[in-house]
């Protein structure tokens, strides 16, 4: 029977029923009145047979927006940890809240990293906010698991793996001798925090796309800038947002790496482009164990979040580190000396290699306890996959879950003084405890591209010892905050530069 014929014939027997006496009416309605009662008291009885679900303690906030506004104006202020704090002390080690319009389980302490990291996968999956997966990219490897996520790890370590990382090497260093040159030397004065911004992406685009032009590299970083402020936003893609802000900033990003995408191929067609020329060309030469290769999507998608990876997480803790250290000068004159060092023991004109990396011990030390005071990230969204009981709670499928770096990194129960800058805390033979310090996560999804900004870092610092014998800040009172993240000197950092003869 067709739809047509079905309805006419219900059409039918329903004229039929409001014909009937009196006493049928009274009759059905009876019925459906006995119906109704009985499937309430059954609905009713499983309700109160099913054990009671008892979510975390917490606050969902205003509905869609949750909590987001304190959370973003918490990162904002000088102390980020205080959203935290304020509800770990309220609720406990695991509490609920709505962030970017998602109900969100956060973990706090060694032992909640520990849980999240170690049931990757199993309980949870990596899984940013809406705004952020949007923008940095839906097939990226931020957002695969499982299998997938294994073979884009595995095109990553191509590119930054320690083998690569090591020709990389000279290069890095020469571009940043080149910028040093360039924009530096011959100041009296320079903002530290737009020189870093400016070295790092031109860094980054340079063996990432073998883009050199600086008004390209400026065009593409402007670009990234607005789309990094639209990551944690409220998705809500509204004029004047700056969601939709960053929404269209990444289509003019993407219409720029594609043009990128085609000239490559076409190059390395002709040979005049080798497969391993840098990071695009890794990607492009890539197949899998069937023989395929990857989308322009996910090419794309991988560009944006290398290109976001690389870029304030990395200028964060470079230019923190000089704050820190300008504060404490015997430390920094203990990586003065340990670079110094270094560099009396090459020949004129021998340049810096990987083994020179390896014995900047304390610089490195700094280095982390710059990143403890100051994280570069918050912390990592997961998926929740499966109903997940813990501590007597459960959080249901669905939800998000996160850990958060300032849940240990100033706790004195897990680092003593911890308010102070202390470098020697990290130095040989000092125990720092498990999932307690956790500057680029931890697990099978720690941060792929760690190493190489550990690179960046240690030889950007190499240079500037080399370069100048000294600096000073011209506002000793200056914050550190975030906007919203990561966390960097308020107005920048201006310092007063001393040449090194």
């Amino acid at each position: 029977m067709d739809s047509f014929s079905f309805l006419k014939s219900m059409e039918a027997k329903f004229g039929q029923v409001i014909h009937r006496d009196q006493s049928s009416s009274t009759a059905l309605l009876s019925l459906a009145f006995t119906a109704a009662l009985a499937i309430f008291l059954v609905l009713l009885f499983r309700f109160k047979s099913r054990p009671s679900t008892k979510f975390p303690p917490g606050n969902f906030g205003f509905p869609f927006i949750g909590e987001t506004i304190q959370f973003l104006r918490a990162l904002r202020s000088e102390s980020p940890h205080m959203f935290f704090d304020e509800r770990l002390k309220k609720f406990g080690r695991v509490f609920k809240t709505s962030l970017t319009g998602h109900p969100t389980a956060v973990f706090c302490g060694p032992a909640g990293n520990r849980f999240i990291y170690s049931n990757e996968h199993k309980l949870v999956q990596s899984s940013g906010p809406n705004s952020f997966v949007k923008l940095v990219g839906q097939q990226s490897i931020v957002t695969k698991t499982g299998e997938e996520h294994r073979i884009f790890r595995g095109v990553l370590n191509e590119f930054l793996g320690p083998h690569a990382l090591q020709s990389y090497t000279p290069k890095m260093s020469s571009k940043i001798q080149e910028n040093i040159n360039k924009h530096w030397k011959g100041k009296d004065e320079v903002n530290m925090l737009p020189s870093i911004r400016q070295l790092v992406f031109s860094i980054s685009s340079s063996l990432f796309f073998d883009i050199n032009d600086e008004d390209q590299q400026e065009q593409l970083k402007t670009l990234l800038e607005t789309i990094l402020v639209g990551t944690l936003s409220v998705p809500l893609d509204i004029p004047g947002s700056n969601f939709r802000k960053a929404l269209r900033a990444r289509s003019k990003l993407d219409e720029i790496l594609s043009r990128l995408i085609e000239s490559r191929r076409k190059d390395m067609r002709s040979g005049i482009a080798s497969t391993s020329k840098n990071l695009l060309s890794v990607l492009l030469a890539f197949k899998d164990e069937r023989g395929n290769p990857l989308t322009d999507t996910e090419i794309l998608d991988n560009f944006s979040f290398m290109l976001h990876a690389s870029y304030d997480t990395t200028v964060s803790p470079t230019v923190c580190i000089f704050k820190l250290l300008s504060a404490n000068p015997e430390c920094y004159e203990k990586v003065v000396q340990e670079q110094l060092g270094i560099l009396g023991n090459k020949k004129d004109g021998e340049e810096i290699c990987w083994n020179d990396l390896k014995a900047m011990k304390y610089t490195w030390q700094a280095a982390q306890e710059t990143m403890r005071l100051f994280p570069p990230a918050f912390g990592s969204f997961r998926k929740v996959i499966a109903d997940i009981h813990h501590d007597g709670y459960i959080i249901p499928k669905g939800w998000k879950a996160m850990v958060t770096n300032y849940s240990t990194s100033r706790k004195e129960e897990y680092f003593d003084e911890p308010d102070k800058f202390k470098p020697s805390r990290f130095g040989d033979g000092k125990y720092v405890a498990p999932y307690t310090f956790l500057p680029f996560g931890a697990g099978i999804r720690i941060c792929p591209g760690w190493e190489f900004a550990k690179l960046e870092m240690l030889l950007f610092i190499h240079h500037f010892v080399k370069n100048f014998s000294g600096y000073l800040p011209l506002d000793t009172k200056e914050k550190i905050s975030g906007d919203p993240f990561p966390p960097l000197p308020k107005n920048g950092f201006p310092i007063k530069l001393f040449p090194r003869t």
